[in-house]
């Protein structure tokens, strides 16, 4: 046997050996995460219901977490309504404290939803299992008596995970709960949660996931057969028809998820307050009679019992100032109540994804790592190895995903892909040192195959904050600085931190010469709120002001790091901070800050434990602001944007442009978007007619007037050549509307336009 024919045995081995490492990354699971995409949408059950515990329920309740005795209320409701079952994905691990009524007497939480439990035979709770707790005979027995599977069969099943501890709802709760399950849940390195257990194994009894015991009732409690590869519900009514429903297991035991292709917030969702609003009205009817909210309360009941009858209810919380998320392939802010919910709505489909043993993908490397040997060698042009070789690496994974498509079972393609790419490299660069043919084709080829302490307020009555906070209309504002990431690569850690303190004092002070709070600081993000814990009724005026005025600090201090930078350190000046200046000259690095305001209701307060408050702000316009930062990118604007609910508060004082009405991520209601340019005071004729020529064509473009919209964004464009905003309308106009067509998501514009709403929604945070 030749040197060359063992050299084509070993090197499809070597690369597979190598590639295998790759089993140890996700990369694979993130290729899984596309060949998913291929499969038809999973199907949302209206007998299936996320309750979320959202930034509106705690708005409005203005308490987190919530006091126990409102979920004893939803509870009642939503049993009074016929929902089949109510699934807590909330850990009640410890007793609640005592609480206060409207007469001031003493109350236990605790107590309200204990009775409530009694009474209801539909509720599920939670525990988390785990190898470190430990609990009592009387515990475990009860844990046994709740959340174990009964009609169980294991069939060699060493694939389970198994734990050693476990941490339960307190007794006085599951004693009276329909039964428990388990709600622990590990993310992959990459903090992408893709599988759960949906079955554990704790003190050799098996456990099922939060919803399964919800699951199994549905379907009759059918038998639960156990082994490594499947797990077998034994003659379960799926779509019509009574047959064995068998769920694929991955290598690793776990139940994969296969997400709904759509955000959480368009699932089957209701708010919990919605359903607690139900208790309040019937509240308020005794106290002030029926009159003023009839209409209210039977609407709601009727809308809300029509969705919720014979219903799995799965309540989990989803605000966004609370910790409760993770990633999935389609949400990179994804709450993770939704991982239970879409186990429900998975096996009470029938759809799932299955996951082929690692030999498989290993086998499978290593034949097409031989193909690629075998076909680079019948080619004898450089050209012909590369093409060849290219078109093999592109048809084994056009293969795989085909049959994924098929069989709805995932061979890794970490490994083939990998390994085949280092075959067909080695084979090229090997070919290239021995024949010496075509040297700066295949060099030409080689290279395209490889690639922000809370701010100090005036508090003249401590008490008067309130640990949950309050409701209160005030203004966000979130900057960033562009492109920060670059600045870190060059700079030392000391020297970063001496700019970032430079910068940050010098805009934070701006801000609270306004009468504004820092929020926080996150690296070199600021966030802050005018109008709180001062109320003020021009908050949005002072917070644009502010960003104004930051604008005009950036140009300052860009022009002083230049003038530091050509001289001597100064005595006494810091010397990371002239360092940092010094590199930032060389590399020709410039501040520019990015600012989004939005102005409404919003809550803020001192939040957290007795121990440690911190004064912050959350909800939905409060995520809206850092929206708007973001979305000066799109448009590069001059560095400010606010959204319709500011301008609106802002009268003839400040003067902006108006640009787009847009849908920003993850928010469905289009907005108007405007861009502050400078104080009035501080205008000249020229600006005055510039902006009237703008509104003209905005209006050009309002009425699909498109031609006379482009021929003034050309002339804006030439009266000011600095106006990126307007070389971006030009741009607009010419590649899409004045042809006829409307940008769409694959023309990679980073906006999409909706003619039906006319706006346009952003593809990007």
């Amino acid at each position: 046997m030749t040197k060359r024919k063992v050299f084509s045995f070993l090197l499809p081995i070597l690369s597979v050996g190598v590639s295998a490492l790759l089993l140890l990354t996700t990369l694979d699971a993130k290729l899984s995460d596309l060949f998913q995409r291929v499969l038809p949408a999973t199907e949302i059950r209206n007998d299936v219901i996320m309750v979320g515990i959202d930034d509106y329920t705690i708005e409005n309740i203005a308490a987190f977490p919530l006091p126990r005795n409102i979920y004893a209320d939803c509870l009642s409701v939503m049993e009074e309504m016929g929902a089949e079952s109510v699934v807590f994905d909330l850990t009640f691990t410890d007793k609640a404290p005592v609480s206060v009524d409207d007469n001031f007497q003493p109350f236990w939480p605790d107590d309200v939803l204990e009775l409530s439990l009694k009474k209801s035979k539909i509720t599920y709770l939670s525990f988390v299992l785990d190898n470190k707790s430990d609990i009592d005979d009387e515990a475990k027995g009860l844990m046994e008596e709740k959340g174990a599977i009964k009609n169980l069969e294991e069939k060699g099943d060493t694939s389970t995970q198994e734990f050693t501890g476990v941490t339960p709802s307190i007794s006085d709760f599951v004693k009276y709960s329909a039964a428990v399950g388990n709600v622990s849940t590990d993310p992959d390195k990459d903090n992408s949660y893709r599988r759960v257990n949906a079955v554990a194994k704790y003190d050799g009894q098996y456990y099922g996931h939060l919803t399964l015991p919800a699951v199994l009732k549905r379907l009759g409690n059918p038998k639960v057969i156990v082994e490594n590869r499947k797990i077998t519900l034994e003659n379960v009514e799926i779509g019509g028809t009574i047959k064995n429903l068998v769920i694929p297991r991955g290598n690793d035991g776990k139940f994969i998820l296969k997400y709904p292709k759509m955000q959480f917030n368009d699932y089957n969702y209701i708010s919990l307050y919605d359903i607690y609003r139900v208790a309040l009205l019937r509240m308020y009817m005794q106290e002030d009679g029926e009159e003023n909210y009839i209409e209210e309360y039977t609407n709601l009941y009727n809308d809300l019992k029509s969705r919720l009858a014979s219903a799995i209810c799965i309540i989990g919380t989803c605000a966004s100032s609370t910790a409760d998320y993770g990633v999935n392939q389609y949400e990179a802010h994804y709450p993770l109540p939704g991982v239970h919910y879409t186990v429900a709505n998975q096996i009470l489909n029938g759809d799932f994804v299955g996951e082929a043993p690692v030999w498989i993908s290993l086998l499978y490397a290593l034949i097409f790592a031989l193909i690629i040997i075998f076909v680079t060698n019948l080619m004898k042009s450089t050209s012909g190895k590369i093409l060849l070789g290219l078109l093999v690496i592109c048809a084994s994974s056009l293969i795989q995903l085909l049959v994924f498509r098929s069989t709805r079972i995932y061979v890794g393609q970490a490994v083939p892909l990998f390994s085949s790419l280092l075959t067909y490299i080695a084979t090229l660069v090997i070919g290239f040192l021995t024949a010496s043919k075509d040297k700066k084709f295949i060099t030409n080829a080689f290279s395209q195959c490889l690639s922000k302490d809370v701010v100090n307020q005036i508090v003249a009555n401590p008490d008067s904050f309130k640990l949950g906070g309050e409701n209160r209309e005030m203004t966000a504002i979130f900057t960033d600085i562009q492109k920060f990431s670059s600045f870190s690569e060059l700079l030392t850690a000391s020297q970063l931190v001496a700019l970032l303190n430079y910068y940050l004092t010098e805009m934070s002070d701006i801000i609270m010469e306004e009468g504004g709070t820092i929020d926080k600081y996150e690296g070199d993000a600021i966030i802050a709120l005018v109008g709180a814990p001062l109320k003020m009724e021009d908050h949005a005026k002072r917070a644009v002001k502010a960003a104004l005025k930051m604008k005009q600090v950036e140009k300052l201090m860009n022009a002083k790091i230049k003038e530091v930078a050509a001289l001597p350190k100064a005595p006494g000046m810091d010397e990371n901070l002239y360092s940092a200046f010094k590199i930032m000259v060389e590399n020709k690095k410039e501040i520019f800050t990015r600012i989004g305001i939005n102005s409404g209701e919003m809550i803020a307060g001192y939040m957290g434990s007795e121990n440690k408050k911190n004064y912050t702000m959350m909800g939905n316009n409060v995520n809206l602001a850092s929206r708007l930062e973001g979305v000066n990118k799109q448009y590069s604007t001059f560095g400010i944007l606010v959204s319709e609910a500011t301008y609106r508060q802002l009268g003839q004082e400040i003067l902006c442009r108006r640009l787009d009405k847009v849908q920003v991520v993850n928010v469905n209601t289009p907005l108007t978007l405007y861009e502050p340019l400078t104080l009035k005071s501080n205008s000249n004729e020229h600006l005055l007619k510039y902006l009237e020529v703008w509104e003209s064509a905005m209006q050009n473009f309002d009425h699909e007037d498109y031609a006379s919209a482009l021929e003034k964004f050309k002339s804006l464009s030439q009266t000011n050549p600095h106006d990126n905003v307007a070389s971006y309308y030009v741009k607009l106009l010419e590649s899409f509307f004045v042809k006829g067509r409307f940008p769409k998501e694959e023309d990679d514009f980073g906006v999409a336009y909706n003619s039906a709403l006319k706006c346009f929604r952003l593809l990007s945070k």
